[in-house]
């Protein structure tokens, strides 16, 4: 009796501070530097194609995520749908997405520098050096695929790198017959604030844009479930990929409060009901 005692007194001394850690807004773990070994994913360990569909997140606290990692960056042209990619540069590869109490956290990694790439042999209009961009991160809080907010990752056109913007218009892709990748990047709508934003520098031709957005910005909480779709593409359209997520609840310090003095509790009284026999 006295070991089982012992056994839930230490349960709750460790369930308690662990998720009260969390629960008062203590980071999880996700640094925003476009390093994703956070995530629990070595990009300099990722030399083939596939490599992302295998070698699925880890850590956090309950990562959503959707993977097409489908070229090889050493090959020329390849298909991935509903375009082709230049070896790694228009492939969309991967999104994870993870919340605490206060933020929503998201990975993307695809292939185009911020900048953006000129593949060989594709004029724009007869421009032989059009480089195409990176699109913005589309993101709907209400399950209607329309997405009411969209995160800069180029500071462009009036927009500001690193913003969160509540969208009243988006643009499309630059292929008409690659509609289902849109949307593109933001068009028209009104700035809600600065986030922690990295686009990172190449990592074994991969490119990471990292997020942590306050969720109240997007007009949510962890006090209970949403459901929401993250979105990316390319200016051309070539690739896309669209993440149905959920920000799952997470407890109240109160409520992880009452539950530790409850589990100790239990044990004092089985020590003093001992003692009384």
């Amino acid at each position: 009796m006295k070991k089982i005692i012992q056994i839930l007194i230490t349960a709750a001394f460790v369930l308690f501070f662990g998720i009260f850690e969390v629960s008062m807004g203590v980071p999880i773990g996700y640094v925003i530097d476009g390093d994703v070994s956070d995530w629990g994913i070595d990009l300099f360990a990722a030399s083939s194609k596939g490599y992302l569909d295998s070698h699925l997140p880890s850590g956090g606290l309950d990562i959503d995520y959707i993977t097409e990692d489908n070229a090889y960056n050493e090959g020329g042209w390849q298909y991935v749908g509903p375009g082709w990619t230049y070896q790694n540069y228009f492939d969309a590869e991967a999104i994870y997405f993870d919340n605490d109490q206060y933020y929503a956290y998201i990975a993307i990694i695809q292939g185009l520098p911020e900048e953006g790439y000129d593949p060989p042999g594709n004029p724009v209009n007869g421009n032989y050096s059009y480089m195409f961009k990176p699109g913005d991160i589309a993101i709907d809080v209400d399950g209607d695929s329309v997405f009411e907010y969209g995160l800069k990752v180029r500071g462009e056109g009036g927009f500001q790198q690193g913003y969160l913007y509540s969208v009243s218009g988006w643009k499309n892709v630059y292929y008409s017959q690659h509609n289902i990748a849109n949307p593109w990047v933001i068009d028209a709508g009104t700035e809600k604030g600065a986030v922690s934003f990295v686009y990172s520098t190449e990592q074994n031709s991969h490119y990471v844009l990292e997020a942590a957005i306050p969720l109240d910005l997007l007009g949510l909480d962890a006090n209970t479930a949403h459901s929401l779709q993250i979105h990316w593409t390319q200016e051309c359209g070539n690739d896309y990929l669209t993440l149905k997520a959920n920000v799952n609840p997470v407890p109240e310090p109160a409520t992880m409060l009452l539950l530790g003095i409850g589990l100790a509790g239990l044990g004092l009284f089985g020590r003093r009901f001992r003692k009384k026999v």
